[in-house]
C-alpha cells in the first residue's frame, strides 16, 4: 500500500541511484534464502515447496526493487512487493500455518530488510549526505512495511475465517435448507448464507486427492480473478468434496470453466452453467452436481467438465446396465476396451464433429488424411448398423465412452 502522500524524490546524482539500486538488488538472493530457513524453522510440518520458494524469492527481489526504485526514488503507484507478500500469506494460510508464526516471519523479515536497506544508504551513499537522506528514507520503509504487515496478516486472518466458515454444520444445513426447496425468497437466503444469492451463480463441485484446504482455496483464488465476481461461498459437502458458488451481477460470457480445475492435478470436479437468482442457484448446483457424477465415474476419463459439454450423458448414468446394452448395440465392437478400438473411436469422433470432413479430421489430428480415411474405413466397418441414419446416436455414445471410457465393460456382480 502507497502512502497518500507520497514521498519527495530524494535528488540523488544518477550513478548513485544506480548504485544503490545494484547493490540492494544482489542482495535478494541470499535475503529469500534467509526467509526460507525461518519458515522451515518456525513451521518445521510445512514443506517448503517449489511454489513457497518461488513466491519468497519474487517477494524478497520486489521488496528490494520497488523500495530502493518506486519508493525512494520515485513517485509510482505501483506495488509489486504487496502482491507478492499477500501470495506467500495465501500459501501459508492454505497450509494451516498459525496467525502468531506468520505474522513473525513477517516481521522478522522487515527488521532485516531495514537494516540492509540502511547499510547499503550507508556503504553508497558520501557521509555528507548520509544525515539528510537516512532520516526520509527509514520512514518511507517503515511506513511502506507496516501497511504491507497489516493488509497481509489480516488477509491471513480472513483466509482462515473462511476455510473455518467451510465445514460450519450450522451453515451447511442452512444451504440444505435452500436446496431442498425450503427457502425460496432469494433476500431470505442471501441473508442465511452471507452469499448474494440474488444475482448470476456458477456453481462447482470438487473432489480433491491430495491437500483439501490449498487446492480448494487455489481454485476460488482463480475463480475470482477469472469471473467478474462479488463473492464466493464455499461449503464442504465430504472430507475430500466440496461445492462452490461464484456470484455475477452481469451474465458471465460462455467459457470452459473447467479450465480452472484442469489447472490443478489434485482436483477432479464439473461446473454448472450461469444461472440467475435463488433458481438458479439450486439449478447451477444441479447440473455441476451431474456433470460430476460424470467425470468422476471412471478414472480413466477427463477430470473435469462443464455441464454444457456432458449433458445428455448425465442422464445416462441413472441406468448403468441399459447404458451398457445401447453402447454394445450402438457401436458393437468399437465399444470395446482395446488400444485400437479406442483409437478408432477417438478418430470417429472428431471426424463427426468436423462434419465429416477428413481434411479438418486430419489437420487436428495432425495425421495423414490417408490415415483418417483408412481409420474411418475400419470403424464404420466395425458398427452394426453402419453410419446412415444412425450418426446422433453414434455421436452420443462415442461422447459417452470418451467421458467414461469403462461405461460398456460388464458390470460387476
Amino acid at each position: 500500500m502507497i502512502p497518500d502522500a507520497a514521498p519527495e524524490p530524494l535528488g540523488l546524482p544518477e550513478q548513485l541511484r544506480h548504485e544503490f539500486v545494484r547493490r540492494l538488488t544482489n542482495r535478494a538472493d541470499s535475503e529469500a534464502a534467509a526467509t526460507l530457513r525461518q519458515v522451515a524453522r518456525d513451521l518445521p510440518d510445512l514443506v517448503v515447496d517449489a511454489e513457497l520458494r518461488r513466491l519468497t524469492t519474487e517477494v524478497t527481489k520486489g521488496s528490494f526493487q520497488s523500495l530502493s526504485t518506486t519508493l525512494l526514488l520515485e513517485t509510482s503507484g505501483q506495488d509489486p512487493l504487496l502482491a507478492a507478500t499477500e501470495e506467500i500469506v495465501q500459501h501459508l494460510a492454505d497450509r494451516g500455518a498459525a496467525a502468531d508464526v506468520v505474522e513473525s516471519v513477517f516481521l522478522n523479515a522487515s527488521r532485516v530488510f531495514v537494516r540492509d536497506v540502511v547499510s547499503t544508504a550507508v556503504e553508497v551513499l558520501p557521509a555528507g549526505m548520509t544525515s539528510q537522506v537516512l532520516p526520509p528514507l527509514v520512514d518511507v520503509v517503515l511506513a511502506q512495511l507496516a501497511a504491507r504487515h497489516r493488509k497481509t496478516v489480516g488477509a491471513f486472518i480472513e483466509r482462515r475465517q473462511r476455510r473455518q466458515q467451510r465445514s460450519d454444520a450450522a451453515l451447511q444445513a442452512r444451504l440444505r435448507s435452500v436446496l431442498d426447496g425450503e427457502v425460496t425468497d432469494g433476500a431470505v437466503a442471501s441473508r442465511l448464507l452471507g452469499y448474494p444469492v440474488s444475482s448470476w451463480n456458477i456453481a462447482a463441485v470438487v473432489r480433491t486427492k491430495y491437500d483439501f484446504d490449498e487446492a480448494i482455496s487455489g481454485l476460488e483464488r482463480r475463480l475470482r480473478e477469472t469471473l467478474p465476481t462479488e463473492r464466493t461461498l464455499v461449503v464442504n459437502l465430504a472430507e475430500d468434496t466440496a461445492a462452490l458458488w461464484s456470484s455475477c451481477q452481469s451474465q458471465p460470457a460462455q467459457q470452459h470453466w473447467a479450465e480452472q480445475i484442469r489447472k490443478d492435478e489434485s482436483l477432479v470436479g464439473a461446473f454448472g452453467q450461469p444461472e440467475w437468482g435463488i433458481t438458479g442457484f439450486v439449478r447451477t448446483y444441479e447440473q455441476a452436481t451431474a456433470a460430476f457424477r460424470v467425470v468422476s465415474a471412471s478414472g480413466n476419463g477427463p477430470r473435469a467438465a462443464d455441464y454444457s459439454e456432458v449433458a445428455p450423458l448425465t442422464f445416462m448414468l441413472h441406468s448403468p446396465e441399459h447404458t451398457r446394452r445401447w453402447l454394445g448395440a450402438t457401436l458393437g465392437p468399437l465399444a470395446g476396451g482395446t488400444a485400437d478400438a479406442e483409437r478408432l473411436r477417438f478418430t470417429l469422433r472428431h471426424y463427426l464433429a468436423a462434419g465429416e470432413n477428413g481434411s479438418v479430421t486430419a489437420e487436428r489430428l495432425y495425421v495423414h488424411r490417408n490415415t483418417v480415411n483408412y481409420r474411418i474405413a475400419q470403424a464404420v466397418g466395425m458398427l452394426p448398423d453402419g453410419l446412415e441414419g444412425h450418426r446422433t446416436d453414434i455421436a452420443l455414445a462415442l461422447d459417452l465412452l470418451a467421458w467414461i471410457p469403462d461405461a460398456a465393460d460388464p458390470v460387476t456382480p
